[in-house]
């Protein structure tokens, strides 16, 4: 591994011996990531049945927790979301015959790796032997090697000011720089950090909230048009949405790893970075509080129902997205929760048939949203998903079982309008029977589009864009009222 007696300068490069060393901090700052949330991310995925080890692990002290993660979880250096204006720089300075560290508080092997794999660095200082590698013991480890004064540090936390006073140029990628006690300040390098507020509420996806929209069938559906009871479905709306997007923050967290070998998904705040993973981890805890406080006000059923798909969410994020059939069946099942939700906010028991209809509708709209995937996976040459049960070669069966299970949920309409249910609710349950033609048309347009790989990979989002679609959702929804008048 790289030390002082490697050097990577390279050959012919003329030494700037005037100069001090650059030395870069790691996490924060030529990655936007922090390796010890990784790790403990990645240990929690790869190995849940064995987190009972963490809390005696952090009896050791943290040098000591991050030894022990690193002998269990290995990080992909190649995946990691790096600071690619730093890096230039950082190339710059070593074209110039610049010696280059990399000191961090990570544990050594996660340093020695990205080291190896980027080929910058001449020195690589590291937490390890029980000592913590940051703050002041950072700055006397460097002061140790160079002296007072006698290096240029880059970093980007509260935590660096005493390596900066030590340093003769202090650099920082943080937003806003920092004011040292001898007058100083950091001076800008890098990509500058821009305020996560944008990214979390992005992470969160207030788009999916439209999913939760789902509470409100039941009271639809019984023809229970009260305030008392819109209240109740509203409370439960914004309980499911709070749950939701606790379960997205988590489920990003835990896959950003997978998401960074993704050609779109790279982009999602936590894989890119623009999210710190302890804020993301902090937020998703919080909402799912107050998911289930918001529940405790309703005094009904809701909080089991809302505890059943925060379970669910929770054992999807860890086990089940990664069992083929599985993912998709819970899914479907997760859609339906909501409104059962929705029927015990509001104390009205859905029917049979909206739960079989709901069922396996979203079932096909599970498929297509994994038809969509593989079909995009196989375009770019692969034929694996990441941290998924599913090969190019399951295309085939998925778009077939989504085409039955779409066109079974019609059928399943078809025999409700003929149930007993109907006409008590419908005196003109005739023009029910206009939904069915709109609902194959609907449908088989999706499937189509999914078969030409023109679908969104997640089909409720390309749906509330869609005109189209919209479109015959109101017709839909006419067609309805017009049978309840």
């Amino acid at each position: 591994m790289n030390s002082p007696h490697q050097p990577l300068t390279p050959p012919g490069a003329i030494p700037v011996h005037a100069e001090p060393p650059l030395v870069i901090d790691l996490d924060g700052t030529l990655i936007y990531s922090d390796l010890l949330w990784e790790a403990l991310l990645l240990f929690l995925k790869q190995r849940f049945w064995q987190a009972w080890r963490l809390p005696g692990w952090l009896l050791l002290g943290k040098a000591g927790f991050k030894d022990k993660l690193a002998a269990h979880v290995a990080i992909d250096p190649a995946t990691l979301p790096y600071d690619q204006r730093l890096l230039a720089h950082i190339r710059e300075e070593r074209a110039r015959g610049r010696r280059v560290v990399l000191a961090t508080g990570s544990q050594r092997a996660y340093a020695e790796a990205i080291a190896a794999h980027l080929q910058l660095f001449d020195l690589v200082l590291a937490t390890e032997a029980g000592v913590n590698l940051t703050s002041h013991n950072k700055a006397a480890t460097l002061a140790q090697h160079y002296g007072a004064r006698g290096y240029d540090y880059v970093g980007n936390a509260s935590v660096d000011v005493p390596v900066w006073h030590g340093s003769r140029e202090a650099y920082s990628v943080s937003r806003r720089p920092f004011r040292l006690a001898d007058g100083r300040q950091t001076q800008p390098l890098g990509a500058q950090r821009r305020h996560p507020l944008a990214a979390l509420l992005k992470a969160m996806r207030p788009r999916q909230w439209l999913k939760n929209m789902l509470v409100f069938l039941p009271m639809l559906a019984g023809h229970v048009l009260r305030l008392p009871t819109l209240l109740e479905s509203l409370l439960a709306f914004t309980a499911f949405s709070l749950c939701a997007s606790s379960a997205y923050l988590l489920n990003d967290a835990l896959d950003a790893h997978d998401d960074r070998q993704h050609p779109t998904k790279c982009r999602r705040p936590i894989a890119a970075g623009s999210l710190p993973l302890s804020l993301a981890l902090c937020t998703s805890a919080l909402l799912a509080v107050a998911a289930l406080l918001l529940c405790t006000l309703d005094g009904t059923w809701l909080l089991p129902v809302v505890l059943i798909y925060f379970v669910s969410t929770l054992s999807y994020s860890f086990v089940l997205k990664r069992l083929l059939m599985v993912d998709i069946v819970t899914l479907a099942l997760l859609y339906t929760v909501r409104i059962l939700g929705g029927g015990a906010a509001t104390g009205i028991t859905p029917s049979f048939w909206l739960l079989a209809f709901s069922f396996f509708i979203f079932l096909s709209l599970a498929m297509l949203k994994r038809y969509s995937e593989l079909f995009n996976l196989k375009r770019q040459g692969k034929e694996k998903t990441s941290g998924r049960g599913y090969t190019t070669a399951d295309k085939g069966p998925i778009g077939t079982m989504g085409v039955n299970a779409g066109f079974l949920s019609v059928l399943i309409f078809m025999l409700y309008m003929n149930s007993d249910r109907v006409l008590p609710l419908y005196p003109h349950p005739a023009y029910l029977m206009g939904i069915v033609p709109l609902l194959v048309f609907w449908l088989g347009r999706l499937w189509m589009l999914g078969y030409r790989g023109q679908v969104h990979e997640d089909p409720v989002l390309f749906v509330s864009k869609d005109r189209l679609s919209l479109l015959i959702i109101a017709l839909c929804g006419a067609l309805a009222v017009a049978a309840a008048l």
